[in-house]
């Protein structure tokens, strides 16, 4: 008896009976299924959520996207919104657009959310007279769940775009996505998941 109250208590500490509640972001989550945000019953993917659209072959091979994006033109264009990637009808990808750019912000929501950055070093942008520029980007991992975030500057052929009163860089708000381990893996967003000299 003592044995299966020490088990159920070890069980109940480390998380296997009532499994820990998965990591949120705009409501959803890495992994929830696609019935969750689409209709299919008619044949054509019909978004659950107002102001939602879909994208793709989501009721057919539950490959594709939701979205809810809007573009705000305040002395250059930012986006705002949220991009639901699925594949194998489960949530892969969360992309968030916050249209400000309030790095310390986002840095310190996603801290909230999945611990110190992995790696924070920023983005810097130089002119051709030396003047330089540090945008605000971050890799943060809790477990599976990986997440990406930088301040989007507008670029073009590789080089910054600069505004047209203070030369400074344009900028497009924030792009954060969040995804798994598998999904970065596979797309390369980890490097190589060996030693090269292995």
């Amino acid at each position: 008896m003592k044995k299966m109250v020490l088990l159920v208590l070890i069980l109940l500490l480390t998380g296997f009976v009532f499994g820990q509640e998965p990591i949120r972001f705009r409501g959803a989550y890495i992994g929830e299924s696609l019935s969750d945000f689409v209709d299919c019953s008619s044949g054509k993917a019909k978004a659950l959520k107002d102001g939602y659209k879909s994208h793709g072959k989501l009721c057919e091979k539950g490959m594709g996207s939701i979205s809810r994006l809007k573009n705000r033109a305040i002395l250059g264009v930012k986006e705002e919104g949220e991009v639901f990637g699925f594949n194998e009808s489960k949530l892969i990808a969360i992309q968030i657009f916050v249209a400000n750019e309030d790095w310390d912000q986002v840095r310190d929501d996603l801290t909230g959310k999945l611990g110190m950055p992995v790696k924070d070093i920023p983005q810097v942008y130089q002119n051709l007279f030396g003047a330089r520029w540090e945008y605000g980007q971050g890799f943060w991992q809790s477990g599976e769940v990986l997440a990406f975030a930088h301040v989007k500057v507008a670029e073009l052929g590789g080089r910054a775009i600069n505004q047209p009163f203070t030369n400074n860089p344009e900028t497009e708000g924030i792009e954060i996505t969040i995804t798994n381990l598998e999904v970065a893996r596979h797309l390369r967003l980890l490097g190589p998941s060996r030693n090269t000299l292995d």
